[in-house]
């Protein structure tokens, strides 16, 4: 009862702040990444390879990758928890001409509504230390993969040691958090993107949860100086 209570609290806050900074939420995304946030996301596709499939983008957000994932195949489901993210989404593919491809529904990452086996790969970008339940929703996302699909999961990574863990960490923790309440108005959301960066796993730890999970051929993609990467899952 009381997981159940703290997963419910963390959706809710979760839920509460994307609603608040929607709006500006693309637009901190390229300040906050010096615009390497879209590079990240064409790294992610292209490691899922899903030419002529089914692909599915779970905590779409504003689009942006399900956008990505539309210039390579044509049936994309971008869902998100977030009413305000998902109208953002469908905005965005309508003047990019990509509304056809992609059906942006509202469902929830931890339950997700489709049935096993449903899609060629899925991704996601930034979610994972978002939601309250990683192992499930992990297992949520190898449940609706076809057999030999992969699961992509893009993140921030946890500060290292050494001179530029020092600058990251300096630049996720106190630049970052100005950054975002000058654009965006909010301190608390741009305060808990570095909490949740700090307090979330490294790598080698989610990579065994992978494997834990059942997925095989686990790896991962290090980028910009090992402050991002992508997780690979095959099932």
């Amino acid at each position: 009862m009381a997981n159940r209570l703290c997963r419910e609290s963390k959706e809710q806050l979760v839920r509460d702040m994307f609603s608040r900074i929607a709006p500006v939420y693309d637009i901190v995304n390229r300040l906050m990444s010096w615009g390497q946030d879209m590079r990240w996301r064409r790294v992610a596709v292209n490691l899922a390879c899903p030419e002529q499939g089914r692909v599915l983008d779970v905590a779409t957000g504003t689009g942006d990758l399900a956008l990505e994932l539309a210039r390579h195949t044509n049936s994309v489901v971008g869902l998100d928890f977030c009413p305000e993210m998902i109208k953002l989404g469908r905005l965005k593919a309508g003047r990019k001409k990509m509304a056809g491809q992609i059906d942006f529904i509202l469902g929830d990452a931890l339950t997700l509504p489709f049935e096993s086996d449903s899609f060629d790969c899925a991704l996601n970008g930034f979610v994972l230390r978002n939601v309250s339940d990683v192992n499930l929703f992990l297992s949520e996302l190898r449940r609706v993969v076809k057999p030999g699909g992969r699961v992509i999961c893009l993140e921030l990574v946890k500060p290292q040691h050494g001179a530029i863990g020092a600058l990251y960490r300096f630049y996720l923790c106190r630049i970052v958090p100005l950054l975002g309440r000058w654009v965006s108005g909010d301190k608390k959301a741009y305060r808990y993107l570095p909490d949740s960066v700090n307090n979330f796993v490294n790598i080698a730890e989610f990579q065994n949860t992978m494997k834990r999970i059942g997925f095989h051929r686990v790896d991962y993609r290090s980028l910009s100086r090992g402050t991002v990467a992508v997780h690979i899952g095959v099932k």
